[in-house]
């Protein structure tokens, strides 16, 4: 009787091993060979850094642009900096990012709860809060000029300059804000209700 429940917990643990090498193989297949569905699979649940490698191998397997695009934007909102600047040079310089954020911009206008946003600015917003985090005291003026380039003249919503404004003031910079104001001030932007609300809060920074 010992002898037969000795041999079943074996034959139990065998199985349960042989499942788990199973299981081990098959998400190492369809890591290599799917890379797309792991990405949709492991964004499901919840594992959104591992999602964007999966974002990235699929771009490196297909080229597809969007896919570079969302393992950028997942790099960044974890705070990756590294992978994230990588990521974004190669989509920055990418032939397709251009089209690929007007193509954004089309889908965005047809939901009137994203109106006035920019897809380009949105992506550069995020480039400028990255960057910035990177930069050393010496070259946070390039991350300035790169916010400014990317910013259009009519101050739309989310742009890189309110991005790099609220990276900045959460970091209380004193001196980098300084500078902000002084290229907001300076750029000819309408007086709009962000660009009021930019000069207030890099003002509040300035002044503490």
């Amino acid at each position: 009787m010992q002898i037969t429940k000795k041999i079943v917990w074996k034959t139990i643990v065998l199985t349960l091993c042989v499942v788990f090498i199973l299981a081990v193989s098959a998400f190492g297949i369809a890591s290599l060979l799917a890379p797309e569905a792991m990405m949709d699979f492991t964004a499901s649940l919840g594992l959104e850094s591992i999602s964007g490698d999966y974002a990235y191998q699929e771009f490196e397997r297909s080229g597809d642009v969007a896919c570079l695009a969302r393992s950028f934007i997942v790099s960044a909102d974890m705070k990756n900096d590294h992978t994230a600047e990588e990521r974004f040079t190669r989509l920055y310089e990418h032939e397709d990012f251009s089209q690929f954020c007007e193509e954004q911009d089309e889908a965005i206008a047809k939901e009137e709860t994203f109106g006035g946003y920019s897809y380009r600015g949105y992506v550069c917003g995020l480039a400028a809060r990255v960057r910035y985090r990177l930069a050393a005291d010496g070259s946070k003026e390039d991350v300035l000029t790169f916010a400014l380039r990317e910013t259009a003249d009519d101050f739309p919503q989310g742009n890189p300059m309110i991005a790099l404004t609220v990276e900045a003031a959460a970091a209380k910079d004193t001196q980098f804000c300084q500078q902000l104001c002084d290229s907001l001030r300076n750029g000819g932007f309408p007086e709009s209700k962000d660009y009021l609300n930019m000069i207030k809060i890099l003002e509040d920074v300035i002044h503490e």
